[in-house]
């Protein structure tokens, strides 16, 4: 609390900080080198790439404070999020202050009532997609400690040291893998996954990807509502994973392009809020009524406005 009565909240940086990433990086570069020695079914550079981007970025902190802005600029008008202002003349390299927001963890909101917990559902959903779909960005670490529930079940989105900027195609690509899936149209996947950074394919590696794509993509297949997932342990989840993992390893491995590091961890963590909120959404609604009139010209006309509207420069 300031003098002046103002409640804010600092994240301090410790001065080593930087060689403790870097020995970090050093020790996921060895394990993911002793883990293609022993499987071949996940190629690692390219994640070992985008992770290391993202969390030297991290380190950034008036680079975190435009991310905050940027994400508070591209979410002006959704009344359901909430996000910290940062306080420039308290803030420095290493010390980002901002204002402070009341709310309480999401596992104590998890215990509200049904249409309580769908309202907050809805405001996840809007506070990740409404910046991807119209965008091309997305807030890249949706772990529990990055939100917190208001009485109003209305949510704030905190911590924008990781977030990640799509080329406009992809999301597109993101698209279009949706009607692939929903038309069973193989040369559409085909189009889709090139466009993600696949390189050439081929018919028996679609169809592994599409396994995955399918257990990602069926909460938006049907105009219902329903649950996320229908069952609540993950294990389901788990079992396609699983023979996911097995049959590329059959195939001799894939490489992953680094955008989908970060869009698969979103899809991932945003549905395991939705299991532990017992959500029951009609995500198909949901879905459409963000991508209905979705131009990719458009898309990256606005991304380039956002960006220099915070003085933003495009991450690598």
């Amino acid at each position: 609390i300031l003098p002046d009565g103002q409640t804010v909240a600092c994240k301090l940086q410790y001065p080593d900080m930087a060689s403790v990433v870097e020995a970090d990086l050093s020790q996921l570069k060895l394990i993911f080198s002793l883990y293609s020695r022993f499987d071949k079914a996940i190629q690692t550079e390219n994640i070992y790439e985008e992770v290391s981007a993202r969390l030297r970025e991290e380190l950034d902190y008036e680079r975190e404070a435009k991310q905050m802005r940027l994400y508070a600029n591209m979410l002006a008008s959704e009344p359901g999020v909430h996000v910290p202002e940062p306080i420039e003349s308290l803030s420095t390299g290493r010390l980002l202050t901002m204002t402070w927001l009341d709310g309480v963890p999401l596992l104590e909101a998890a215990e509200r009532p049904q249409e309580e917990r769908n309202q907050i559902a809805y405001n996840m959903f809007r506070a990740w997609y409404v910046p991807f779909y119209e965008y091309g960005i997305i807030h890249g670490d949706p772990h529990l400690g990055n939100y917190t529930v208001r009485a109003d079940n209305s949510v704030n989105l905190l911590d924008f040291g990781c977030i990640r900027v799509f080329p406009p195609s992809f999301v597109e690509g993101v698209i279009d893998l949706y009607k692939a899936i929903r038309d069973k149209d193989e040369a559409l996947a085909v189009h889709a996954y090139e466009t993600w950074g696949f390189e050439k394919p081929s018919k028996d590696l679609i169809n592994v990807l599409n396994l995955w794509a399918e257990f990602i993509y069926a909460p938006l297949m049907e105009d219902k509502v329903q649950k996320i997932q229908e069952s609540e342990s993950g294990h389901y989840g788990a079992q396609v994973a699983d023979k996911v993992h097995t049959e590329l390893r059959k195939l001799g491995g894939v490489r992953p392009p680094r955008e989908f590091v970060m869009m698969d961890r979103a899809a991932v963590g945003l549905g395991s809020v939705f299991m532990h909120l017992k959500a029951e959404i009609n995500w198909h609604q949901l879905f459409h009524e963000l991508v209905g009139d979705f131009n990719t010209l458009a898309l990256a006309e606005r991304q380039t406005a956002a960006l220099a509207n915070v003085q933003l420069e495009r991450p690598v």
